[in-house]
Formats: structure tokens, sequence, C-alpha cells
């Protein structure tokens, strides 16, 4: 088997423990994404070596969770999380083992994990170690738990979600017994944190197989999006066209902007995330074939990223030409004015001109509106006469 490229601070780390007489390995998501064939970031290194004992062979350490028996190791600058194999005690709050117990062996530390992709580990020495199937299951692409699913969702609920974000990302299927534990487990999914629930929910939305997964396992989504209905499910073409925010978007728009911004909010998003959302599905509709004057006329707004992904989606659902954002986006990459900062004119000519106070701001807004209908041009000379002659 080709041999796992890693950094070489990883290689060092593991060199060092093996060399000092432990087990050390690359553990989880790398193994898995290596024999994806998938570009990983992920290098968690398990080892049979003590916190005080991987602390004594490397000069800088910081404990980052050292009562769970994790270190971390600089190497040149980079971090690396070495972790002691350990046994999980019994879980408390659906989330967390109330203790844990230091193993030397890699077994009981790789039994303990959530699936079966997930819980295999790798060195130069020993090559992909896998105990419990999870190279067949890359291979039949199969999300399986380690052991009995109802037990591992019973541990920690959020396993119920990631099993199911897996699924999307990896474009797998779900192994049956795991699907079941899944549906009859999800009400678990209330225990967890809002915040880890989001970060599982947007990867799940960017996956190849997100509409498949999200039509299969409705009743897990709607555990923390009770507001959404299955018949805001689109056609599948429709969904996966889209990218993955919008898709989001696209799922909630029949709440209305305040409404998906109470949605996120359970959800405890950022504000960004809520506005942003807000501001799309509160943009107009335009016509099937719009013209240039209703293309700039819909652009005059302060976001130009809201407006177009209002029109990729209306595009998406067949409710504007196909060429729509193409023509949108032209026109923002010309300049077009949208904003009265885009003027050739501004407060500064409309009070020379003998204007004050909120007229100025309504002048601007109208200006913005007449050169989007072509009655006059984007110059300083040209705008100075017409706002004399209209105004």
């Amino acid at each position: 088997m080709e041999k796992l490229k890693l950094p070489l601070g990883a290689e060092y780390v593991i060199d060092t423990l093996n060399k000092n007489g432990f087990s050390a390995h690359i553990v989880g998501g790398c193994v898995r994404d290596f024999l994806l064939g998938r570009k990983s970031d992920d290098y968690d290194i398990n080892t049979s070596a003590l916190p005080t004992q991987v602390k004594s062979l490397f000069d800088k350490t910081i404990d980052t969770g050292i009562d769970h028996g994790t270190v971390t190791v600089m190497i040149n600058g980079e971090s690396y999380e070495v972790t002691t194999y350990r046994i999980d005690g019994e879980y408390q709050d659906m989330r967390h083992p109330k203790s844990v117990s230091f193993t030397a062996e890699l077994k009981e530390d790789l039994s303990r994990r959530d699936f079966t992709v997930n819980a295999m580990a790798y060195n130069h020495r020993d090559g992909v170690v896998d105990l419990f199937g999870g190279i067949a299951d890359i291979k039949s692409r199969t999300i399986r738990a380690v052991g009995d699913p109802y037990l591992r969702f019973t541990e920690d609920a959020l396993r119920v979600l990631r099993g199911i974000r897996f699924a999307s990302v990896l474009g797998f299927d779900i192994e049956e017994n795991t699907a079941q534990a899944i549906h009859a487990l999800a009400r678990n999914l209330t225990g967890v944190s809002c915040e880890r629930i989001y970060v599982e929910w947007k990867k799940l939305l960017s996956g190849e197989r997100a509409y498949e997964i999200i039509d299969e396992f409705f009743d897990v989504i709607k555990v923390f999006i009770p507001t959404l209905v299955r018949e805001d499910l689109p056609e599948r073409d429709v969904f996966m066209s889209l990218t993955p925010r919008h898709r989001e978007i696209a799922l909630l728009m029949r709440l209305g902007a305040d409404g998906f911004r109470d949605c996120m909010r359970s959800l405890k998003t950022s504000t960004a995330v809520r506005e942003y959302g807000a501001a799309v599905i509160s943009r107009p509709h335009l016509p099937m074939h719009p013209t240039d004057a209703e293309l700039k006329l819909y652009l005059i707004s302060d976001n130009d990223e809201a407006s177009l992904g209002a029109v990729e989606i209306m595009q998406a659902f067949g409710k504007t030409a196909p060429d729509t954002l193409t023509r949108l986006g032209a026109l923002i990459a010309s300049g077009h004015p949208r904003r009265p900062s885009m003027l050739a004119i501004g407060g500064k000519e409309l009070i020379a001109l003998g204007f004050r106070g909120e007229r100025i701001g309504q002048i601007l807004s109208a200006l913005l509106v007449s050169i989007a209908e072509g009655k006059v041009e984007n110059n300083a000379d040209a705008l100075v006469e017409y706002v004399k002659s209209v105004f």
C-alpha cells in the first residue's frame, strides 16, 4: 500500500514516541481521507504514552486537554494534538464522558470511536490499522457505527447528526442498523448545543448527497429546525444547483425574512448569517426576461451579494431566465451606480444648489432611479443640470 504522506512535524512526533518505546499512530479522519484519495489537514496523533511522558519528550508542549489525555506538541511553529489511548467512562449529558481512563491498547481506544471509517489508525511501520472493517466500508461506501449504534449514539448524541453529515459529504449510504438508530435517537439532539449542531448542518448542506440525506432523514433535521416542512424541499436538481448557504435559504424561504431570522437565532448563528439570508428573502422577484432597466433598478440597494443570491435562487427555481444572473453580474462588474456613494455628485453639490437635510438623501436616491431608467448619465455636469431641471 502507498504510504500516507504526513507533515514532517507529525512524522517527527510519531518517530520520537516510537523510538522511546511507545506506540503512536495518526488516527481518524486523516486515515479515512487518505484511503479515499481526499486531502486532509487533520493529523491527530494517539499514543500509549501518558501525558507526562509526552511532555518529557518534546521541548514545547501545551496542556490543551490534559485531563482527557491531550497534549499539544509544537514543532517548528506547527501544532499537533497528541492524545493518550483512552477508555471513556460513563457518559453524562449525552455528550461527554464523566471520566476517562488511559490504556496502552490501541484497540480499546479505537473501539470507542463513532464510525468504522473513522476508527482506523496509521503509521509508516504498521500501515493502516483497521480493526472494525473501515476499509471494507470505504470500499462499499457505507457509514456504519462501531459496535452497537444505539450505544454509540446514546453516549454522544451529536453522532446522530455526524453520521448523516458524513454520508452527505462523502457520498456514502448509511448501514441499516445505524440508520434505524439515527431515526430512533434523533430527539437526543435537543441536548446538544446549537453551535455544534449548526457546524454539522452547514457541512451536511455542502455534501454531494445533501438532498438524499435531508429527504431520508427529514425527521432528524426537524429536531433542530422544527419549522421546516417536507413541502419546502424542492426538486433535487433545483436544490443541488444552489450553493450550500443558498440551499439553506431555499429550504426556509417560506418563513419570510423575520421567520428566517428567528430560525437562525434559535440555532445561535452569527448576525451575518441571519441578515444575509433575510436580505436574500426580502429581495423582490424579477420578471422572467427582465430588461436592462429592470436589472439596474433591481440592483439599487446596499447589498450586491444579496441581490446575486436572490437571483441565483430565482433562476434555479425557473422564475427568471437562465442568463439573468450573468447579466446582473456584468452590471455589477461595470460599476453601474446602485448606491448614492457611486454617484458622480453628492451632498456637497446638492448643498451648493440650495438643498438641505433629508431632501439631499431623497434626491440622491431619485438620481439612482433616473440613471437606471436612462433619463440621465452618471457624470457630474449632467446630474447637476438634471437636478436643476427636475427638483
